[in-house]
């Protein structure tokens, strides 16, 4: 079984690799663009879903309307993800969140922010 899907890749050092075979742990390709990994350890399990988003139709630097799917297909996955894990989303989302966020949501970026907020900024935030 491969551990990588169309440049989706978890690595893992040597504490986690161990922990991955022998403790039950599991790996599943959701697709080409979004692989998961779920560690078996103590006192929490920790589930990694690494990401590589669609780039942002809306910028024309991609044809076809992909990124509403993936975002569903992000969504079921996390949806799969035991309340009690500890979850992190990792990866590439393609995202622009823009100055203009530091009005509304101050939390997201700072006031030094470049770009303008895209499509993929928008899921994100």
């Amino acid at each position: 079984k491969t551990r990588s899907a169309h440049g989706v890749a978890i690595v893992l050092n040597k504490q986690a690799t161990t922990a991955w075979k022998n403790l039950g742990s599991t790996w599943e390709a959701v697709n080409e663009r979004i692989v998961m990994i779920r560690l078996a350890s103590k006192p929490i399990n920790v589930t990694v879903i690494a990401i590589y988003a669609p780039i942002n139709p809306k910028n024309q630097q991609q044809a076809g309307s992909t990124t509403d799917p993936f975002y569903e297909d992000l969504q079921k996955t996390i949806n799969k993800v035991p309340k009690c894990d500890m979850l992190l989303i990792i990866g590439d989302f393609n995202a622009r969140v823009g100055q203009e966020q530091h009005r509304t949501s101050s939390n997201v970026v700072g006031p030094h922010a470049v770009d303008t907020i895209n499509d993929n900024g928008e899921h994100l935030v």
